[in-house]
C-alpha cells in the first residue's frame, strides 16, 4: 500500500507540474495575443503609409510619361516645321534662280 501511495504521489507533482507548466504558457500565450490588434493595428498604418507614398511615385511618374510624350510630340513638330522650312527656303531660291534666269 505504502509503494501504491509513493506511486500516486510522484504521479500527482508530476502532474501538478505540467499543469503549472501549461498555465503558466497559457498565460503566455495570451498576453502575446493581447498585444495582436495593436501590432496588427501598427504594421496595417505602416503599410497604408508606404502604399501610399508608392501610389504617389506612381502618378508622378504617370506624369513625367505624359509630359515626355507631350516634349516628343512638340519636338516632332518642330523638326516637321524646320523640314518645311528647308524646302520653302529651296523653292524661294529655285524660283529666285529662274527669275533671274529669265531676265
Amino acid at each position: 500500500m505504502k509503494k501504491e501511495y509513493d506511486v500516486m504521489e510522484i504521479s500527482y507533482h508530476t502532474t501538478k507540474d505540467a499543469y503549472e507548466d501549461v498555465i503558466s504558457q497559457m498565460k503566455h500565450i495570451q498576453a502575446r495575443l493581447a498585444l495582436y490588434p495593436e501590432t496588427s493595428q501598427t504594421l496595417k498604418n505602416k503599410y497604408d503609409i508606404k502604399q501610399h507614398v508608392v501610389n504617389q511615385y506612381i502618378d508622378e511618374v504617370a506624369e513625367l510619361k505624359r509630359k515626355m510624350a507631350d516634349l516628343e510630340q512638340e519636338n516632332n513638330k518642330l523638326y516637321s516645321y524646320q523640314a518645311s522650312s528647308y524646302i520653302l527656303e529651296c523653292i524661294l531660291i529655285l524660283n529666285w534662280m529662274i527669275m533671274i534666269i529669265r531676265k
